[in-house]
């Protein structure tokens, strides 16, 4: 009995130690280390729903949802090349370039499908793509856009169209002869710059358009429509607060701006800029997208990517970002819903910003802002003409990129 006992007990441990060995091993923690640059407020909605919503779906990823140290872009051009930078991090997109250049990303068009990429507004997809490459997926996106106040538009309809819209600048001009809050700033002039055929910088073509023809005949145009409703003052903080005030009826200016219009008791709409009637083309300004980005200390790229796509396709975030914070959303799913739709404000910028064109990512257009601007306010205080601004600009800025090479 013994033996048999003994051969028992062996063959009982060898069947242990092989149901042991079948034992599927608890998965890994990957920690991810994500940083964004919201306040608390906005940055709460993304932890509550990490717990709730991404940690369901993938309960092996740990996220630590950081606000990143100041100053944000200096930080993660010394932390990632030391290797202690975010794995995942969230910016506006025009930082895409000069974080390429300096290897400080890693691109993602080898996991991102046709399915996803369906899933967002094709101007803001394309935000994320640098040289041939594609490194962000987006999240918001905001453009400047025609505001109008309700009480002073009355019964009128909102301008379609710019003889609509010059017709009622006439007739609704205020006591002090102004109709129109228009900073005139190069993200705010852009979309007629680009209905005329100029432009800024192109990305695609590594050209400067600052003084061709169409820009010159662009600016030429505006300041033949807008400037005689407008104050002499055509810089931001002059032109922003007869809005603010109720002093004109319409406005030239972002979804920023909501927030203290709301505030100052103004009932406001929100319309895309109208057509051009001399030229047949829509205002197509440059949009600003807040993207997620892969940096280059990521290691698994897999879980870092995961967490990019549920940051940007979460119907909850993204609703909550837009009907509690005025982010504009473009992730289709969420600009169907009724929510969005019948919000008049969100949909109004919404509408603008399917019509834009992503702003330039590359380093050569941040040689663009500042001549561009100073050549804005020679032209329309008419210390230069339009064409005698831009062409200095052009040099000014071709200097400033040569610098750069």
């Amino acid at each position: 009995m013994k033996p048999k006992n003994k051969v028992t007990f062996i063959v009982f441990l060898l069947i242990l130690v092989l149901l042991a060995a079948c034992q599927p091993k608890e998965e890994e923690k990957v920690v991810l280390v994500v940083w964004h640059g919201d306040s608390e407020s906005v940055a709460r909605i993304t932890e509550e729903l990490i717990v709730s919503e991404f940690n369901v779906q993938y309960p092996n990823i740990e996220v630590r949802y950081e606000l990143a140290p100041d100053p944000f872009k200096e930080k993660l051009l010394t932390t990632i090349p030391a290797g202690t930078g975010p794995d995942v991090f969230e910016w506006n997109h025009d930082w895409i370039g000069s974080l390429v250049e300096a290897d400080l990303l890693q691109p993602i068009d080898d996991l991102v499908t046709p399915e996803i990429e369906g899933k967002y507004v094709a101007s803001a997809f394309g935000a994320g793509q640098y040289d041939g490459a594609l490194y962000t997926l987006p999240i918001s996106a905001e453009a400047g856009a025609l505001a109008y106040n309700k009480a002073l538009l009355g019964n009128n309809a909102v301008p379609q169209t710019t003889e609509e819209f010059v017709a009622l600048m006439e007739a609704l001009q205020t006591e002090g002869g102004y109709a129109i809050s228009y900073p005139w700033v190069p993200f705010l002039v852009s979309g007629y710059v680009h209905a005329f055929g100029g432009w800024f910088w192109s990305d695609e073509t590594n050209s400067l358009g600052v003084s061709n023809p169409e820009t010159i005949a662009a600016m030429e145009w505006m300041l033949e429509t807008f400037k005689p409703y407008m104050t002499d003052d055509p810089t931001w903080d002059p032109q922003s607060a007869l809005f603010n005030e109720g002093d004109t009826p319409f406005a030239v200016n972002g979804p920023w701006m909501t927030g203290g219009w709301s505030d100052a008791g103004i009932d406001f709409g929100i319309a895309p800029l109208p057509e051009i009637d001399e030229i047949g083309e829509m205002p197509s300004p440059y949009i600003g997208v807040k993207s997620i980005y892969m940096s280059a200390n990521t290691e698994n790229r897999e879980a870092a990517f995961n967490f990019m796509v549920w940051a940007t396709t979460s119907r909850e975030r993204i609703l909550l970002r837009a009907t509690e914070l005025g982010y504009i959303p473009v992730l289709k799913e969420v600009m169907e819903l009724s929510a969005i739709q019948n919000d008049p404000v969100i949909s109004g910028f919404a509408s603008q910003v399917a019509l834009g064109i992503p702003m330039s990512s590359s380093a050569e257009m941040v040689a663009v802002w500042g001549p561009f601007d100073e050549a804005l306010s020679a032209m329309f205080t008419g210390l230069k003409t339009p064409e005698e601004a831009l062409n200095d600009a052009q040099a000014a800025i071709e200097a400033a990129i040569a610098e750069l090479e």
